[in-house]
């Protein structure tokens, strides 16, 4: 492998992306240094999604027909030749760096498994304190209980060790719409996950996308938990106010979305599963400090 290259395979699931493929491909192609290898996944496109790979030089564009995210992803991942595979959404931006700063930490934390970061909606952003891309680094080091609580990381931000992602099987397309972080929770039973403190992505919103749809989210994090349950080191009532805590911040987001006849239905679950007397203990341990958290970055950004 050349020097001049970092040792990492991008894989970019794309579905009718003509129209923001190209920029995203341009935000990986100018890292410093460059990935060693792009893939480019076409999850049977009706536009010109294939077209637009092909015509940056050395991308590889392997082409299927429509099957998800999950499957998309995975038939990238069976093509990636380097050590480290990293995401990004077809509609999503890399910031300058941000693979190096990333392999800078796989350098000194030859222990991570799963590198991550955070990201903005904007550009325009970047120019808000919180939001610097430049800003000094500070790292977040996780385990598999603090991803059990909450799908900390936005994909396109996600750099993974290849034989970790082997290891674990890749994607799985049962769970579209949890599917990352069902993939992140089993990286993190191999070894720890660390999150860079700043900006890495430009994340552009979707509207139609699969984590828009929240009960089909809902339904899917629900199958993933119960799959989850049997290996956890958690205690049954660890594992249970867990459970109460997700049923109260989806109860809690789909009010905010306008959808109170899910969020009633969310409330009817606790009580017939017999989570409802998990709720206190889940309300102070995890919905406090998640509402806390998300007032204190408001109040940042204000």
């Amino acid at each position: 492998m050349a020097e001049d290259l970092a040792p990492v395979s991008v894989v970019i699931a794309a579905y009718n992306a003509e129209l923001t493929l190209g920029p995203a491909l341009a935000s990986a192609l100018a890292q410093l240094p460059p990935p060693a290898q792009v893939i480019v996944v076409d999850d049977g496109s009706k536009d010109g999604t294939a077209a637009v790979a092909a015509s940056f030089p050395g991308v590889e564009v392997i082409e299927q027909r429509n099957q998800g995210p999950s499957a998309a992803r995975n038939c990238g991942l069976r093509a990636a030749t380097q050590p480290w595979v990293a995401f990004l959404d077809a509609d999503d931006l890399w910031l300058p760096g941000k693979l190096a700063r990333q392999l800078a930490i796989a350098h000194r934390r030859p222990e991570a498994v799963l590198l991550a970061g955070d990201w903005v909606r904007t550009p325009s952003a970047l120019s808000r304190p919180d939001g610097n891309a430049m800003a000094p680094e500070t790292e977040t080091v996780l385990h598999y209980r603090d991803l059990l609580v909450l799908n900390r990381f936005q994909t396109s931000t996600v750099l993974v060790r290849t034989e970790v992602l082997t290891a674990c099987g890749g994607f799985d397309p049962a769970l579209d719409g949890a599917e990352d972080w069902d993939l992140w929770l089993r990286c993190a039973r191999l070894g720890p996950a660390v999150k860079l403190d700043v900006p890495l992505v430009v994340y552009r919103d979707e509207p139609t996308g699969y984590s828009k749809d929240l009960p089909r989210l809902y339904r899917r994090m629900l199958m993933m938990l119960h799959r989850e349950r049997p290996g956890t080191s958690l205690t049954e009532a660890g594992f249970a106010r867990v459970l109460a805590w997700h049923h109260l911040r989806f109860a809690l987001a789909f009010l905010l979305a306008g959808q109170p006849h899910h969020s009633r239905g969310v409330l009817r679950e606790l009580r017939d599963t017999g989570l409802a007397r998990h709720v206190p203990g889940a309300a102070v341990g995890y919905l406090l400090p998640f509402l806390g958290g998300r007032v204190l970055r408001r109040l940042r950004r204000s």
